[in-house]
């Protein structure tokens, strides 16, 4: 009787403990199994859990890598997909996502109560038909991360099959979900605080990081709309033009009324879409909502001149090169911006009109926009107009905006000198830029660079030095024909005959239709006394055109 009435005391402890607190029991229809897919095929499934009324879900983050899409299915047999990425942390091993929620969906609520040691939890399993498992557990262990939120320790066996799946208090309500675990302890489970893991959110500097470059489901966008509007710029520099699309009807969703969806949809169709009539639509539109018209004013020019859109036959219909000079004025007439100076210098800059581009850049010199591009530019105007004093001043400013130390920034303003005090006969003084550009670069150049040195020393009648330099550049390009003509007509000029010949015979190997090869070896044999062999490439040189040979070869008679 004795043995009876322990065996009934066993059982009767054993069937209370397995029997959850109703309200546990109830949750079970928040627990999900997670199916993701790549390409439409199955890649991985897991568990997720629904909290709240807006369908968002809370799941395991490395079980969405790679997928493009994804859906839930609930104890019921319901499916629903998975629509955005709400927020995701790698390190924690945790994501927020959301589903179109409905009358169905039975989400759990978060407990605003801490669980305190010792104190039990149940973990509830997905299971088809509500049979998901509820297993009761004893917190631990608690430490805190992230500032405020905890991190448990429970005595429950580890299973990979419950990654994710909620710990819930006596009253059903969300405490914590399991994380994986690495390692050899299997008789503990860990486990993150579900507040952690809902105050997950998209911000405009992890938008485009890591954690969601690998997860092909739509990110939603952050909560405000400075933040949306800072992920719609970044988004506008990607070369994914889809995804920059997605950014754009959801930020136009959320914030219908403002102008910068359609400012940037109007860039989209302007520039990825090709769709001009709708381009100007939507910047009539933005136009519309705008109190900064300015701005769209300045963007519309500035997407016209920087894609080129002018050179476009279509788009030029629509947006010729002209109407980006209006609108870049019209911005300027509501707010003198320095940025759209400069486009109106570059615009007018591109149409030939110097002068009035030239006005635009000086007008720069004395804002926070002047730089050494712009007084280049300056330069290039004055240049063109024939005032070359005044381009080299305006090059002297550029290389000054480098202070006196010489570092090599400065090479390519310095070299830019050169060539137009080269343009305008001043050959010396540019043989001075050009060795210091050299200078700024450590000699370390390339033989084009020796080469042109070497034109503005002959012209400049330093003719060692011309030498010297079409040598090198010789040594480093030893078949460039144009080199080995140089060097022969350097030669030539200062009466070194026999230096010239072997340069000039292999440029005629090297190109046997070269004209000025054959005519300027046959003037060095003509010095030689070679008659022959001089007539022979004279007729060379006028079968194949040039202009000299002709009258050379009466000089033979």
């Amino acid at each position: 009787m004795r043995h009876f009435l322990i065996v009934a005391l066993l059982v009767a402890s054993l069937f209370a403990y397995s029997k959850p607190p109703k309200k546990v029991a109830t949750m079970r229809d928040a627990v999900v199994s997670v199916l993701v897919y790549k390409n439409g095929e199955l890649l991985r499934s897991g568990v997720g859990v629904f909290v709240g009324g807006a369908g968002e879900l809370i799941s395991s983050h490395s079980l969405f890598l790679d997928c493009d899409s994804a859906v839930t299915v609930d104890p019921r047999g319901v499916v629903r997909p998975v629509q955005r990425v709400l927020g995701a942390d790698e390190l924690y091993d945790c994501i927020r996502l959301s589903v179109l929620p409905d009358k169905k969906l039975k989400p759990m609520e978060l407990s605003a109560a801490e669980v305190a040691n010792g104190e039990k939890v149940y973990m509830v399993a997905y299971g088809a038909k509500k049979s998901g498992a509820i297993e009761e557990a004893v917190v631990e262990k608690r430490d805190t991360i992230a500032g405020s939120h905890l991190y448990y320790t429970v005595a429950l066996p580890y299973r990979e099959s419950y990654i994710s799946a909620p710990l819930v208090d006596a009253e059903g309500r969300l405490v914590a979900f399991l994380q994986s675990v690495e390692g050899e302890d299997s008789l503990h489970s860990f486990a993150l605080a579900a507040s952690y893991a809902k105050e997950l959110a998209m911000k405009a500097t992890n938008y485009n990081s890591e954690r969601f470059s690998r997860i092909g489901i739509k990110k939603a966008l952050p909560s405000t709309e400075e933040e949306a509007l800072s992920c719609l710029l970044l988004q506008s520099f990607s070369s994914d033009s889809a995804a920059y699309k997605n950014v754009i009807d959801d930020f136009m969703a959320a914030y219908p009324g403002s102008y910068q969806g359609y400012l940037h949809l109007a860039e989209y169709n302007a520039t990825q879409a090709k769709n001009y009539p709708a381009a100007l639509s939507c910047w009539e539109k933005a136009l519309a909502l705008s109190e900064s018209d300015a701005e769209i004013y300045y963007r519309k020019a500035n997407t016209i001149y920087s894609q080129k859109l002018y050179l476009d036959s279509t788009a030029n219909a629509i947006f010729p090169l002209d109407s980006a000079l209006q609108d870049v004025t019209k911005a300027l007439a509501l707010d003198n911006q320095p940025a759209y100076t400069r486009l109106k210098g570059d615009i007018l800059y591109t149409q030939r009109n110097y002068s009035a581009a030239f006005d635009c850049y000086s007008a720069l010199t004395s804002t926070n926009l002047v730089s050494a591009d712009v007084y280049m530019l300056a330069a290039n105007c004055k240049e063109i107009l024939g005032d070359v004093d005044a381009a080299i001043l305006h090059l002297d400013s550029a290389i000054a905006t480098f202070g006196r130390v010489p570092v090599a920034a400065m090479a390519p303003y310095v070299m830019n000198r050169g060539l137009v005090k080269n343009r305008a006969g001043r050959y010396r003084e540019a043989v001075l830029d050009y060795n210091a550009y050299a200078n700024l670069l450590n000699s370390n150049v390339n033989a084009n660079f020796y080469y042109l040195r070497e034109q503005a020393e002959y012209n400049g009648k330093m003719y060692r030095q011309a030498l010297a330099d079409i040598g090198v550049a010789l040594i480093m390009e030893p078949d460039n024909v144009l080199f080995l003509l140089e060097k022969g007509r350097v030669c030539y000029r200062v009466n070194l005959i026999d230096e010239a010949l072997p340069a000039l015979e292999k440029a005629v190997k090297l190109s046997p239709e070269n004209p000025d090869a054959y005519y300027l070896l046959a003037r060095c044999q003509m010095i030689k006394g070679e008659k022959a062999a001089a007539k022979e490439n004279l007729l060379k040189a006028q079968k194949h055109g040039h202009p000299s040979a002709a009258a050379t070869l009466q000089e033979l008679k």
